[in-house]
């Protein structure tokens, strides 16, 4: 028996496969490489380096799927708070309306719910580097949904439930929640138009939308519980405040999300790398309060909002007051000397980015 006929069938397909492959018309094939694997009839299956791309691909397609998935669940919990009102709203004609306060309940409920999706949506889309201009716009749509539309109906559901309503005081509602529905979505819009790839997203200019909905849910929020403890809400002076008080409220937040007062981005200045340990430390301090304090968890939380709502205007007057004298021309030059250095930073981010980019190429 010749050495060719001692070698197993496998070798000598290897060596079929190895051999420059010709076709009918002459050109030669290309030549499998050594790390292609075979089968008994001398069959290739794939390479290794072929196989892990498409397992990578795979993984980057599940993982691009998470932030789109959140951001869905934000939607969802806008449109679920909607349901709600409205049957909250059937349930304001019938004699027991404590099943219609339960209903406005789950829908604040879920506006919060709204809120954890959307700063989850973000982190997971920057994390997994899955960013893009569909998740962007998506985000938007399901921000004017949760953070839009649900709150000011909010707004003009449970103005019906909360004091005798005459027709004067029925057009206040609709007016303040048409006045804020339309200022979150313009500033949306604004966001979307002015907001830079490579912004750090620590600040915003003019008030959030999911802090504004935060607002309109703590209002929410502190009247019911005064109306659940206090029979002077049901009083003829307390019905006429409230009737002015609510729209005035509704609309004073709305039109703060269309200026160009600045907050701050809190769960980015929170959870950042340097702040990490600082933040699980506020973390457990406010659950502890709120674990402790859990009665009155109606009106901690409208207080929390309330210093944030106001930080905004409370940090433009304190810079209006040191713009003045000597002390203020230093703190206008040490903020020059601020945005000259952020602007250089900025530039060497894009730099380095571009160079990055070319590298890759």
């Amino acid at each position: 028996m010749s050495e060719a006929e001692n070698r197993p069938a496998g070798d000598s397909a290897r060596e079929r496969a190895a051999e420059p492959l010709t076709t009918t018309s002459g050109a030669v094939a290309a030549v499998p490489s050594d790390s292609a694997r075979f089968t008994a009839s001398g069959r290739i299956l794939e390479t290794p380096d072929t196989s892990t791309r498409r397992r990578k691909r795979r993984r980057i397609q599940a993982l691009s799927m998470l932030p789109s998935m959140l951001t869905m669940g934000n939607g969802v919990c806008g449109i679920s708070a909607i349901i709600e009102m409205f049957k909250g709203y059937v349930q304001l004609g019938m004699p027991e309306q404590g099943h219609a306060l339960w209903h406005f309940n789950l829908a604040a409920i879920l506006i919060g719910a709204g809120m954890v999706f959307d700063g989850l949506d973000g982190k997971v889309a920057r994390l997994t580097n899955t960013s893009g201009k569909f998740g962007a716009e998506l985000d938007s749509l399901c921000d004017a949904i949760t953070f839009g539309l649900a709150p000011a109906m909010l707004l003009w559901v449970f103005g019906q439930s909360l004091y005798e309503v005459s027709e004067y005081a029925s057009r206040g509602l609709w007016a303040a929640g048409v006045i804020y529905a339309s200022c979150a979505l313009l500033r949306l819009a604004r966001f979307n138009a002015e907001t830079e790839p490579d912004d750090d997203h620590m600040t915003f200019s003019g008030m959030p939308s999911p802090g504004a909905a935060c607002g309109i849910v703590s209002i929410f929020l502190a009247l019911s519980w005064f109306a659940e403890s206090f029979g002077w809400m049901r009083e003829g002076w307390a019905q006429l405040l409230l009737a002015v008080l609510v729209p005035v409220l509704g609309t004073v937040i709305g039109l703060l999300m269309v200026t160009r007062i600045r907050y701050v981005h809190l769960i980015n200045r929170l959870f950042n790398r340097r702040q990490s340990f600082r933040s699980l430390i506020f973390v457990l301090l406010a659950l502890a309060l709120l674990a402790f304090f859990d009665k009155y968890w109606k009106l901690i939380i409208p207080a929390c909002v309330l210093i944030y709502t106001a930080s905004g205007p409370a940090y433009l007057g304190y810079r209006f007051l040191r713009g003045r004298g000597v002390l203020g021309r230093r703190m206008q030059l040490a903020e020059r000397q601020k945005q000259r250095r952020e602007r250089e930073a900025k530039q060497e981010r894009l730099a380095s980015r571009g160079a990055a980019q070319q590298g890759t190429a």
